[in-house]
């Protein structure tokens, strides 16, 4: 390439923020593509390493917090604690089964006896949230759904299993509110598209009718010439307006017939479908995020790539997790009253986060 051609790219860079937003936005697009490639196929890898590695190390966690509950009710019947101890001990477990038995557990045989002897009465599911949910659902959303489908199948479970129902019913919502505005946006589209077509063919015939190589002699520039015009005719024949703008760009110098002129009025048009097209790919993405339901915070890098050093580090902790279970549940049977003060500490702890919860909650009801 000729340092004159250089020269005419660098100036025109540097004159036209036109040419440097679109420059911007076509690296940011690459970059949002990149990212959701990465989180794609970070999905295919670590949704099976879940299933495989860490399910069974949370169903063994949970197995020994239900085995940490039995023990707790042998011991309260084995020491002696003031009154206001024992409320804090009933008002913890009592909050503990009924999370248990309103989830993964609700045939469990063992807590609901246990519910019992607490309670005084048999446990019955809080139908208050479900209900909530669903006129939630079916105010923001306009469906009708079911509070025994969430109770019976847990609230995430119905999520995942209504998707597809959700997100069908969405698209026709927003695609009636855009009806009226669909005739106006579609005849726009269509008259870029016409533009678009004009502005290629404009481009085109300025680059060859400059660039042809039979308007040179020298050999060396007939080679140049015939490598740019090969450029230009692939890139009009493939449709590609952005490949002829950049090349428009770079060999049309400025006093050209008002090419410069010509070429920010394309830019914006182009850099308009570009900034559309890229804050589609957000909304892609942002929705890919969110419907993992926090996979993507807990184990994918700032790149959106699967990162092993995140799930090894995750799975190290909840074998670290087991670890402390299983020799709290031992110390337990070593020193079973030192153990119980130091748990009555625990469940106070646990009793005023779920009571400030409750109130964030009601609030923001």
């Amino acid at each position: 390439m000729s340092k004159q051609i250089v020269y005419i790219e660098a100036q025109q860079t540097k004159k036209s923020k036109f040419f440097q937003r679109y420059q911007k936005l076509l690296i940011d697009i690459a970059a949002k593509k990149v990212q959701q490639e990465n989180l794609t196929d970070g999905m295919r890898t670590v949704i099976p390493k879940i299933q495989s590695e860490l399910q069974p190390l949370v169903n063994e966690l949970m197995e020994l917090h239900i085995q940490k509950l039995i023990r707790l009710d042998e011991v309260v019947n084995e020491i002696v604690i003031s009154k206001s101890k024992f409320l804090i001990f009933e008002e913890y477990i009592l909050g503990e089964l009924e999370d248990l038995l309103s989830g993964t557990h609700k045939n469990n045989s063992i807590l609901q006896d246990l519910y019992l002897k607490y309670n005084k009465e048999e446990y019955q599911e809080d139908r208050t949230e479900q209900h909530f949910i669903s006129e939630l659902i079916k105010s923001k959303f306009g469906i009708d759904v079911d509070p025994d489908e969430i109770i019976e199948k847990g609230f995430e479970q119905y999520m995942a299993d209504n998707q597809e129902k959700f997100e069908d019913h969405f698209h026709e919502r927003e695609s009636k509110k855009k009806s009226k505005k669909q005739t106006k946006r579609q005849k726009e589209e269509e008259e870029e598209v016409k533009i678009l077509a004009l502005d290629a063919k404009a481009i085109y015939f300025r680059l060859i009718k400059k660039y042809h190589p039979d308007r040179q002699l020298d050999p060396a520039k007939q080679n140049e010439y015939t490598e740019i015009t090969k450029l230009v005719t692939k890139a009009y024949k493939e449709n590609d307006f952005m490949t002829l703008l950049k090349l428009q760009i770079t060999y049309l110098e400025e006093n050209e017939l008002d090419a410069s002129t010509l070429a920010d009025d394309m830019l914006l048009r182009y850099n308009k479908i570009l900034q559309a097209q890229l804050q589609e790919l957000n909304q892609e993405i942002e929705f890919a995020k969110r419907n993992i339901m926090g996979l993507f915070e807990d184990f994918f890098d700032k790149n959106y790539c699967f990162s092993s050093h995140l799930f090894d580090k995750h799975k190290s902790n909840l074998n670290k997790d087991l670890k402390s279970k299983k020799d709290e549940l031992e110390y337990s049977q070593k020193q079973k009253k030192g153990w119980f003060k130091e748990c009555l500490l625990e469940m106070q702890d646990i009793i005023d986060f779920k009571s400030l919860r409750f109130h964030l909650d009601s609030m923001y009801r």
